[in-house]
């Protein structure tokens, strides 16, 4: 499995240095090292890194505004770093969005466990959301069917299960989706 595409963002250069070393020797490929939240905003929006490691404090802009902005769009996860009299400001505000909090020091290990939970959580997210996405298309083909049934049983006169059997032998006969003869039943209608 590929290594997750990491954007650093801490005002010290320095730390962002050790950190992305830290990071290369475990194997995540680190994109880019910003110095400001808006710098690491413009980079992420053009490569779109798996996860942003923001220090909460950054010279232009909040690292929790990056990490708000960057939930909103759906970018990418963060990991925000705060200090321990920040966590209760950041909690609340963070629950709705993908951003783990992550208390100062930076510890290589504790970090990189962290790390490997929000990619955990990353791909759980992506499953669950394919399969939505899935349940909703057959939704759709289902209402489509249940309308084009609708319309054969008032224009023919005939029953729900023959109304279903023809559309069915209809799909079956041109090799096209139930839900495509349905919805041009219902255009015809």
């Amino acid at each position: 499995m590929e290594k997750a595409r990491i954007t650093v963002a801490v005002h010290n250069m320095q730390a962002a240095e050790k950190i992305k070393y830290a990071l290369q020797r475990s194997g995540y490929s680190v994109t880019d090292i910003c110095t400001s939240g808006n710098e690491a905003l413009r980079r992420i929006r053009s490569g779109v890194p798996d996860i942003l490691l923001i220090n909460f404090d950054m010279p232009d802009t909040t690292g929790l505004e990056v990490a708000t902005i960057v939930g909103d769009e759906n970018l990418c996860s963060v990991i925000l770093f705060i200090t321990s009299t920040q966590k209760d400001f950041c909690i609340d505000l963070v629950e709705d969005y993908d951003i783990t909090l992550f208390v100062k020091p930076i510890n290589r290990i504790a970090l990189l466990s962290t790390i490997e939970a929000v990619l955990q959580n990353r791909r759980r997210i992506s499953k669950l959301e394919k399969e939505l996405s899935q349940l909703k298309q057959g939704l759709a083909d289902r209402k489509a069917i249940e309308r084009a049934k609708g319309i054969l049983m008032k224009r023919k006169s005939i029953s729900e299960a023959e109304a279903y059997r023809r559309i069915q032998k209809m799909s079956m006969d041109s090799r096209v989706a139930m839900r495509d003869i349905a919805e041009k039943i219902i255009e015809l209608a």
